[in-house]
């Protein structure tokens, strides 16, 4: 980095010209930010940290829990229907969802009958959740006389949870849990290009890709990953702070330098022309003379070189100088 006082003041100001602009993909659900100027070293550092922390911290919901009417478990083929049981429940776990209120879990249902194509915009509505890809196929019913009642468990979570992890002990028979990937990102990149800040051209350009998968927006899954670590670095900002114990240093006091600092002008024995001009300055003690440099002492009234020689000649008998100019 440049540390000439141009290169400084352009290094130390780069801060406050921080900005940040957007590219949003036609879908809506891939979107493109440029973050500039950073000092050198803090793209790799802000993007590895912001890419980590939205890939694994961001809240999302998925389908958790299936009961399909006919199915008391995922390898037992369902009549008339297509295709076979794995199948199916794969589908249902592509269906895109999102819970809109503040509740953790939401429930929806399922009931069609009919030789046809069941697509996720067949369940029933619930003003709860939103179905972001209703187009999404789910089975296909081969007869007349075929049904299918499905009972789907809609819940919030963090991450890729297996059907192990999110299998309740106490869910009632013929209820399939479901592996979960709740996080609403899809995919996060950045690169770091250099930029230039006036005439310092070591600064880096952030450029961060957001994909998600339409539950929420690039945007919001930024604020909320920039959040999360704001959160967890003013933790450890608390911590330390509450941790820190200052000792006072100890001021070692020269009870002779104190002494010397405590006399009189008077105790100096000046010759009478020096120690008038003193008193007439109301200079009383030495504490308060060595605080005068030269140049001020010959601009008192009636002090000459003379006096100025006898002051500086006395006090350096003492070990003691007056003030540099």
């Amino acid at each position: 980095m440049d540390f000439t006082a141009n290169g400084q003041a352009e290094s130390l100001s780069a801060f406050h010209l921080l900005g940040m602009t957007k590219v949003i993909a036609e879908d809506g659900n891939t979107c493109t930010f440029s973050i500039e100027p950073l000092p050198r070293g803090f793209g790799a550092t802000l993007g590895n940290a912001l890419r980590r922390t939205i890939l694994s911290s961001i809240q999302g919901c998925g389908i958790t829990e299936v009961k399909i009417e006919g199915l008391p478990h995922e390898y037992q083929a369902l009549e008339g229907v297509l295709e076979d049981s794995i199948e199916l429940l794969l589908n249902i776990r592509r269906i895109k969802v999102n819970i809109l209120g503040k509740s953790r879990t939401q429930n929806l249902h399922l009931s069609v009958s009919g030789e046809r194509v069941v697509t996720a915009g067949d369940f029933q509505s619930n003003a709860e959740v939103e179905i972001l890809n209703p187009e999404q196929v789910i089975c296909t019913l081969t007869d007349a006389k075929s049904k299918l009642e499905i009972d789907a468990v809609v819940s919030r979570g963090l991450g890729y949870k297996t059907a192990a992890e999110l299998k309740r002990k106490d869910a009632p028979i013929g209820v399939i849990t479901l592996d979960c990937n709740y996080s609403p990102v899809e995919r996060v990149a950045f690169q770091v290009e250099n930029t230039r800040v006036g005439s310092a051209t070591d600064f880096e350009k952030l450029i961060l890709t957001i994909e998600t998968n339409a539950t929420k927006s690039p945007d919001a899954v930024l604020g909320e990953g920039a959040a999360e670590l704001r959160r967890y670095l003013t933790w450890i900002t608390e911590q330390q702070s509450s941790m820190m114990t200052y000792t006072p240093v100890e001021t070692v006091v020269d009870p002779e330098l104190q002494a010397k600092l405590g006399m009189t002008v008077e105790d100096l024995q000046l010759p009478g022309r020096a120690y008038n001009c003193l008193r007439n300055a109301n200079i009383r003690k030495v504490s308060e003379l060595i605080e005068y440099t030269p140049e001020q002492l010959m601009a008192l009234k009636n002090f000459g070189e003379k006096s100025l020689t006898d002051i500086v000649d006395r006090l350096q008998e003492l070990g003691l100088y007056l003030k540099e100019s």
